[in-house]
């Protein structure tokens, strides 16, 4: 028995509406419980960074590392299996050839399986310390959501910055902001010469009558 062309009809519009109904649905989702934007990531800058362990792949021996104690420090949750993640692990060797870590501790912190460090060249190739971090709690002490993820420690333990990065130029803005001093609080705060000259022509203008201006 043939069915009515109608039907036919019918039975593909209602698929079409289904299939549009899950690509809606799938969306959404997609923005309530997908990944937040990378700027999102990283703990606060100004708290105290969390002590944490790492096992160290070039001898398997456990590590304790408590951030602060005179030696700013670099910390990059990084994944052979995150293309950023390569290339941020190439921009750091290009700084360390360069002389540009020197006096820094800086520790690429993976949570793959050691064996996945063999896909990746820049991984591979580099001189810079790996671990790897086997507890969720460092991520978690880190706000580790997503790699890459650079967090910038100064000499006393304070997270002066975080978020991701992958060429040179933002690995070298991650030094400066660890090793560049804090602001004295008990030193008074001297206005720049244009906020001098501004607050001068403010009062001026404010003292003047109606008449005169």
């Amino acid at each position: 028995m043939r069915v009515p062309l109608y039907l036919e009809v019918a039975q593909w519009a209602l698929l079409l509406g289904l299939a549009f109904l899950l690509i809606i649905v799938y969306r959404h989702l997609g923005r309530v419980f997908g990944p937040r934007p990378l700027a999102e990531h990283g703990p606060t800058a100004g708290t105290n960074a969390a002590r944490f362990e790492y096992t160290r792949v070039s001898d398997q021996t456990l590590q304790y590392v408590r951030p602060g104690g005179g030696q700013p420090t670099l910390l990059a949750f990084v994944n052979p299996t995150c293309q950023t993640c390569e290339k941020l692990v190439a921009s750091f060797s290009a700084v360390r050839e360069a002389g540009d870590l020197a006096g820094l501790q800086v520790l690429l912190l993976i949570s793959d399986p050691l064996s996945y460090l063999q896909i990746s060249e820049s991984f591979r190739s580099t001189k810079l310390e790996i671990g790897r971090v086997t507890t969720r709690a460092t991520h978690n002490a880190y706000k580790v959501a997503a790699t890459p993820l650079v967090v910038a420690i100064d000499a006393g333990g304070v997270i002066r910055s975080a978020g991701a990065a992958r060429e040179i130029s933002e690995v070298r803005a991650f030094i400066r902001a660890c090793t560049m001093p804090l602001p004295d609080p008990a030193l008074p705060v001297v206005p720049t010469v244009s906020e001098s000259v501004s607050n001068a022509l403010d009062t001026a203008l404010a003292s003047t009558p109606d008449q005169e201006r």
